[in-house]
């Protein structure tokens, strides 16, 4: 009789877990960020509405307000089309950024189509989150239908005609219907001559993603030789599996792991995903900087004043080595910052002097290039900083040394006493190389951005803890800063980490990081706090005395 009266509460369990659930609704954290969302949205709204008869392009900045507003209510959670909508519309409101449109009052600012834009990616990251799960059991159901070799030869050929035959052809029948003004494209270019030139173009993007991608196949290595001790260098690659040799054609990147279906040749034994899909990251973000950074005319690096002439020809073709300095410089940093992420995954540790190897390899090039820390130790420097190798080497010291002392701050912040997890070991070991290459004020961000992220995913987690190291949001963090270096020091001075920053910024900056480090301390507490309690109801039984596995949910033990 108990059992069928218990029978209809399991299934309106069973029945409200089955309903998606809003990132926005998991937990307390969650709903207060919703609640700001939602009253920042409605404040705009308002102002805008008022204003868009002056403004016409502030009525697609009205339309992602309504947006904001319906997706922090739970709208549309969990359906295939809601990250498709948050995109097309963040895409559209950078463009009424990017148009400078004027705000239709001055008191308006704090709800500029910027602020719109930082709220939409909010959103879209949690969009993700909640599509994550079931587009994992998909993409593992259609891994298993599709041939990926052919998919990717076949994506290859598609892309390659789209980019250089149809482009270009497009282009040249639209000069033809409505020629340009003069000084926008070379003068006197054919089709032909557009197609060489996108061939070039095309040529150099892949070049720089491949050497993306082989650094990335040689991180694999270095992240699993290293923490044992075996030689990164006079080894060759074998099967852990059967020994055997890896022939040539089956180390090439990402291609190599698809041609094998993911098993070994000899014993077919599996290979795990994470190699193609790090050499894939290595060589995306190599592209990215490769744009950004290098044929951009160093458009990203602050103080810098940028190239006038840009692109494969002005940057490649007319080698521009100062340019080329900082993009390998950074790419170097790039690949120890993911050697660094990809050891603490696998919760190893590092020798002492491998840190201190990679110390020395990052001094080498500054000592050498002094010019490649751009962002000055102080921004009025007295006489005896004038020299250039020794500002730089100040610089070096102080962004080493602070970038242990802030990793040392994170580790205290988001391990406790009572963790039973092996806490991060490369975190002040990460920060210390983003301070050694990018300067004292870069680690700072670089601190405020990955605590601040790890809050956001603390709180989209909820009671499931965090599974994913501090070092992957350090990470991100650093690719985030690295692409919005320039833009963040203009348009964020007095107040942004830089050696424009005022006394009042720095103090802003001081009580941002004590805030996020006791959040993050708190919401470490918290989630340990939960697990603890679930850990003693599954370990007491109602008379107190201790058992090894005591279920809370007795219809599911196993028989």
């Amino acid at each position: 009789m108990n059992s069928l009266d218990s029978q209809p509460e399991v299934d309106e369990a069973s029945s409200s877990r089955s309903k998606p659930c809003s990132c926005f609704q998991r937990n307390l954290l969650s709903e207060y960020l919703a609640m700001a969302l939602m009253i920042q949205a409605s404040f705009g709204l308002l102002g805008w509405a008022i204003g868009v008869w002056y403004v016409p392009a502030g009525l697609s900045v009205l339309v992602a307000g309504i947006w904001i507003v319906s997706r922090t209510r739970g709208v549309f959670s969990g359906r295939w089309f809601t990250p498709l909508i948050t995109a097309g519309l963040a895409g559209v409101t950078f463009a009424v950024w990017l148009s400078n449109a004027k705000m239709p009052h001055p008191a308006l600012e704090f709800f500029s189509p910027a602020v719109f834009l930082l709220m939409l990616l909010v959103i879209l990251a949690a969009d993700v989150v909640e599509l994550a799960p079931a587009l994992a059991a998909r993409s593992a159901k259609l891994g298993q239908r599709l041939p990926w070799q052919r998919v990717a030869v076949w994506g290859f050929v598609v892309v390659f005609v789209i980019y250089m035959i149809l482009v270009p052809t497009g282009g040249w029948i639209m000069d033809l219907v409505s020629p340009p003004k003069s000084g926008e494209l070379p003068e006197g270019m054919s089709l032909a001559e557009q197609v060489r030139l996108r061939t070039m173009e095309a040529m150099s993007a892949l070049w720089f993603f491949s050497l993306g991608a082989t650094i990335g196949s040689f991180l694999n290595v270095v992240a699993y030789r290293l923490p044992r001790r075996e030689s990164i260098v006079f080894k060759r690659s074998r099967c852990p599996q059967c020994g055997t040799q890896i022939k040539g054609r089956d180390n090439v990147p990402i291609f190599g792991w698809l041609m094998l279906g993911g098993r070994c040749r000899a014993c077919q034994t599996p290979i795990s995903p994470r190699y193609p899909i790090v050499e894939l990251i290595t060589g995306g973000l190599f592209l990215t900087f490769y744009f950004v950074e290098l044929i951009s005319g160093g458009a990203n690096i602050p103080v810098r004043q940028p190239n006038t002439f840009r692109g494969v020809v002005w940057i490649i073709m007319y080698t521009k080595w100062d340019l080329v300095g900082f993009y390998l410089y950074h790419c170097l940093t790039l690949s120890v910052l993911l050697s660094c992420v990809l050891i603490d995954i696998d919760h190893q540790q590092v020798r002492a002097r491998t840190r201190w190897f990679v110390a020395v390899m990052l001094l080498v090039p500054l000592w050498i290039w002094p010019s490649l820390i751009p962002v000055p130790f102080l921004a009025d420097g007295s006489q005896w900083l004038s020299a250039s190798r020794f500002q730089t080497g100040l610089q070096y010291v102080i962004g080493g040394g602070l970038g242990a002392a802030l990793g040392a701050l994170s580790k205290w912040a988001i391990c406790s006493e009572r963790t039973r997890v092996k806490p991060p070991g490369q975190v002040a070991s990460f920060l210390a190389v983003v301070g050694m290459a990018l300067g004292w004020q870069a680690v700072i961000v670089v601190t405020l951005f990955g605590l601040l992220l790890r809050m956001f995913a603390g709180a989209i987690a909820g009671e499931r803890g965090l599974s994913l190291p501090f070092t992957v949001m350090l990470f991100v963090a650093f690719v985030s800063h690295h692409i919005v270096w320039r833009w963040s020091i203009e348009y964020g001075s007095p107040w942004w980490p830089s050696h424009l920053t005022s006394v009042g910024g720095w103090i802003g900056v001081a009580v941002a990081v004590i805030t996020l480090v006791l959040v993050n301390r708190q919401l470490t507490s918290r989630t340990e706090g939960l697990g603890l309690e679930a850990s003693q109801i599954d370990s007491i039984d109602p008379d107190g005395a201790n058992v090894h596995s005591v279920s809370r949910f007795p219809y599911v033990e196993d028989r």
